[in-house]
């Protein structure tokens, strides 16, 4: 199924739109409201819509540069939930992480998908602690197969 082109080009302007909000100005809570603006011209349910995924992992990310983790987890639980969101290894690295703690389990097979998927480097931008985390849970030196 297939967005309407309008209302896919209004998102994409208002997906742009956030992320100069939160790059150009760090205007985290600003950025939020515009990605919600543009959730919400999905037709429902919002998760059926690939679109839906960027825009919750957006909205995940702000909230982490505002120090809402349980806003965040959310945030990127939805974008998990999301139209091929369970294949997004941002989404997957973002979520695992902020697991850590609170279902471990849980942590180390998203994170370990993430890994499988894109290898030790997304781990690289500030989330060195996750790969260690997941090096403490699963050898991975051991090939995989």
């Amino acid at each position: 199924m297939e967005l309407d082109e309008t209302v896919a080009e209004r998102i994409d302007f208002l997906a742009e739109e956030g992320n100069a909000l939160l790059d150009g100005q760090g205007d985290w809570r600003g950025a939020i409201e515009v990605w919600k603006k543009a959730l919400g011209m999905l037709p429902a349910p919002d998760t059926q819509w690939s679109q839906a995924v960027w825009l919750y992992a957006s909205i995940g990310s702000a909230w982490l540069e505002g120090g809402d983790r349980d806003n965040a987890l959310q945030a990127f639980d939805n974008a998990y939930r999301s139209e091929d969101g369970h294949l997004n290894p941002f989404v997957l690295l973002n979520l695992g992480s902020l697991l850590r703690g609170r279902d471990d389990e849980a942590a180390v097979q998203l994170l370990l998908r993430a890994y499988m998927l894109e290898g030790g480097e997304i781990f690289a931008d500030g989330n060195e602690s996750d790969l260690k985390f997941l090096a403490e849970h699963v050898d991975l030196t051991r090939p995989v197969g």
